[in-house]
């Protein structure tokens, strides 16, 4: 048995690091109650394989306080997203994320030690994605995480105009 110790975490940013940053926007998370609301950024990367099919990685991003119960409302919230991904099949999610959704993956990365920022991401897998990403954030992903999710999001701001 060997000594040497995997960092998982190090490994899958390795592996994502092909992706191509599509777009970010601010959104408002709803915690309810006493807690209200809470902002971030989603950050929208993208996958696009040679036969054009491919994935959207999104990536919710919270910077919390020292508030426990903020951070369980929070993880609360995201599980909804795991839970639906978890249950999607082709009618479910393409009802949600549009014409071509093949499945979904969440990762829950939550709050790592000594940092304050939480992050939830999710890849939604197309069976078409090529010349479809805008159309398919602004028209699909960003209403049908917000049917999930009770987060309200601004409008996405493109890393690139030409994106489409």
């Amino acid at each position: 048995m060997s000594d040497r110790i995997i960092d998982l975490k190090k490994q899958l940013r390795e592996l994502k690091a092909g992706e191509k940053m599509a777009a970010f926007a601010g959104f408002s998370l709803d915690l309810g109650g006493a807690i209200g609301t809470k902002d971030g950024v989603l950050k929208i990367a993208d996958f696009i394989r040679p036969d054009g099919s491919g994935y959207l990685t999104v990536t919710f991003q919270l910077d919390l306080g020292p508030d426990l119960a903020e951070h369980r409302a929070v993880a609360q919230a995201f599980q909804k997203l795991a839970a639906f991904a978890s249950r999607a099949d082709h009618v479910l999610g393409r009802a949600r994320f549009g014409k071509g959704f093949d499945y979904m993956l969440c990762m829950d990365q939550g709050v790592s030690e000594g940092e304050v920022w939480y992050t939830a991401e999710a890849d939604i897998y197309y069976t078409a994605l090529r010349g479809r990403v805008r159309e398919l954030v602004t028209e699909a992903v960003l209403p049908g995480l917000a049917a999930i999710v009770p987060v309200t999001f601004e409008a996405a701001n493109w890393w690139n105009d030409e994106q489409v």
